[in-house]
């Protein structure tokens, strides 16, 4: 019998994957409009030539669509559709069921597809040989059917594992924006082929996230298509693009190919110290302690609020370091449920759990060499908390399921936009591995407290981005900067950058709309005039300005007696506000600060 090699279809995305392999599950998280059905065209057209029957699963779309795009493409009866949709989305409606009274195509009705068992039998009812094509239409539709996301996904986690035993390839749709994270985190952990089909920009771009146990060079790496009449045409990325593409995020890829020392230069270019935007004295610090801490292989611990820049901490200790030509592996410890991400982290062997088909390396061990990105590390459970203390006490671990012990060398940066310290005093983070985690700290301040560099973000960001897009946005006015400076960004960099982004999107012309900012901007000096306490009674500042030429006025060293009072007037307002009733957390908003920086004044001040 002549073996059966499978494909896509499209040459190229078979490369970008490493190759299809009898069994791939493969996940198409696509954004609503993206031009689909070019690739499962293609991939119904291949299994024709390769004499594979498929079998098309229909939650989405009526019988006659179905059959209309895809059925053609088919020698008559080894295309099979099995409805659920006439009897789901379809609202039993007679003009869809009427095409069961003389199919074209073998084709089998689910008279009640709101019930996962009733099509689980209809599908192993199937009399469908090894070797099949399946296309699933789609996992967002079940949802919308079923009303439960772990309906859902308990139906693919059951599905899965049977047609990887038949040697079927089965393309899985969904609607990437319909589905909450846990949920994509969970599909991407089951299946071997995540493919991603965005639309933004007015392009559409393939990304292959993730092909198991294969090792194509370009995953992770976006890549440009044009559709052309029944095909695709596949069209270069700018060099940048695909230099960041060699960073991936939690279950882009199986395996990390970063020897490429052209892609390597441009990465370590890309992240030179002097590269940074930013003068403040706080960023000047920060950046000081990543270039010595990158000299080291010591552990870094990157703290700072949600879109300070702590990512890119990570990006310029690795890339400045010895072990800039490693791997730099990423994974974000809030993306997936505690027994997930011990699977990521240690890997797994054959059988570990259900669902685990291969032996397969956790991000340790694909990080050996190199470093490893823990972003969020404060999601962790108190469980594998003790599981990661051991790998940075002894470099040393077990993958699930397996007595053997793997030994790495492996330098880690960790991060968190929660305050630790308040975690581990209220027993949801071990104070062992804090001090491990912790033994070099870089704190990134929010935006709102170096203002200073906003003006240079927003330079830089509009310079990017008229490159980018093509356009010549002239220099914002006066009125304008003055406004975002004093904004509080609350989103910190990447608020910013995202709102210059839409600027330079939205603008017709080369000058700035200011209608074009987003609301909370421009409504944010009307918010702040109208929330704004009462001035103090002139008699009251007057009585404060008597007492301070007075306390001044004798002393002999000025600047000690200017600190000594900032300071006195600085504990007196901190101290009111808490009698007052103020959280720890407001008091810091409304001083303008991090609540990191107000817990080091209050432990000055010597307040509990």
């Amino acid at each position: 019998m002549t073996r059966v090699e499978p494909t896509t279809g499209i040459p190229k995305l078979d490369r970008l994957i490493g190759e299809i392999l009898l069994g791939d599950n493969v996940v198409w998280e696509v954004d609503s409009g993206a031009p689909v059905n070019l690739f499962v065209s293609r991939f119904v057209s291949a299994c024709e030539s390769a004499g594979m029957p498929v079998v098309y699963v229909s939650f989405n779309r009526s019988p006659q669509a179905i059959v209309e795009a895809y059925g053609g493409l088919m020698t008559p009866g080894r295309f099979t559709l099995v409805d659920c949709f006439s009897s789901g989305k379809g609202n039993r409606d007679p003009v869809f069921h009427c095409f069961f009274e003389n199919p074209p195509c073998p084709a089998l009705h689910v008279d009640d597809p709101s019930d996962p068992d009733r099509l689980r039998s209809v599908l192993m009812d199937l009399s469908v040989q090894d070797s099949a094509g399946y296309v699933i239409d789609s996992l967002t539709g079940m949802m919308d059917l079923w009303g439960d996301e772990e309906k859902a996904i308990r139906f693919f986690g059951y599905y899965c594992p049977r047609l990887f035993d038949l040697n079927i390839v089965a393309y899985w749709l969904l609607e990437i924006g319909a589905h909450s994270g846990p949920f994509l985190a969970k599909v991407r952990h089951i299946t071997q082929v995540i493919l991603e089909v965005s639309v933004s920009r007015g392009g559409n771009k393939l990304t292959v996230r993730k092909a198991a146990n294969r090792a194509g060079a370009e995953i992770g790496v976006p890549q440009q298509f044009l559709p052309e009449g029944d095909g695709l045409r596949f069209v270069s990325e700018p060099r940048t693009a695909r230099a960041f593409g060699l960073d991936t995020r939690m279950g882009e890829r199986e395996e990390i190919i970063a020897h490429n020392e052209k892609l390597l230069g441009e990465l370590r270019s890309r992240y030179r110290l002097d590269n940074v935007v930013g003068d403040s004295p706080a960023m000047r610090t920060a950046l000081g302690t990543a270039a010595m801490a990158a000299r080291s292989r010591a552990s870094v611990l990157v703290t700072g609020e949600t879109g300070t820049g702590k990512e890119l901490a990570a990006n310029i200790v690795h890339y400045n370091s010895p072990r800039g030509d490693g791997p730099f592996v990423k994974v974000n410890c809030g993306a997936l449920p505690d027994t997930l991400l011990e699977s990521e982290l240690f890997g797994h062997v054959k059988g570990a759990f259900t669902g685990a088909l291969r032996d397969r390396k956790g991000r340790f061990e694909l990080a050996d060499g190199g470093t490893l990105f823990l972003d969020e590390v404060g999601e962790m459970s108190p469980h594998l908390q003790v599981k990661l203390l051991r790998v940075l006490q002894e470099r040393q671990f077990e993958p699930l399921g397996s007595a053997r012990t793997a030994q790495v060398d492996v330098r880690v940066v960790a991060a968190t936009s929660k305050d630790l310290q308040e975690e581990i005093r209220h027993g949801r983070f071990r104070h062992d591995i804090y001090y491990r985690l912790s033994v070099i700290p870089i704190h990134l301040p929010p935006l709102r407290e170096r203002r200073e560099d906003i003006v240079l973000l927003i330079d830089h960001f509009l310079e990017k981005y008229n490159r980018e897009y093509d356009k010549r946005i002239a220099p914002f006015p006066r009125d304008v900067m003055d406004l975002l400076v004093s904004y509080p960004w609350p989103g910190n960099v990447r608020e910013l950058e995202s709102c210059i982004e839409r600027v330079v999107v939205m603008s017709p012309g080369e000058a700035l709309l200011p209608s074009l900012l987003p609301e909370e901007i421009t409504g944010y000096r009307r918010k702040a005039a109208r929330d704004a306490p009462k001035r103090p009674a002139a008699d009251e500042l007057e009585t404060v300005r008597l007492a301070t030429g007075r306390y001044s006025g004798g002393a002999r060293d000025l600047a000690a007696a200017r600190a000594a009072l900032m300071r006195a007037v600085d504990e007196t307002i901190i101290r009111a506000a808490l009698d007052s009733g103020s959280s720890r957390s407001d008091l810091a908003r409304r001083l303008g600060i991090s609540r990191m920086t107000l817990r080091k004044r209050l432990r000055a001040y010597g307040i509990e």
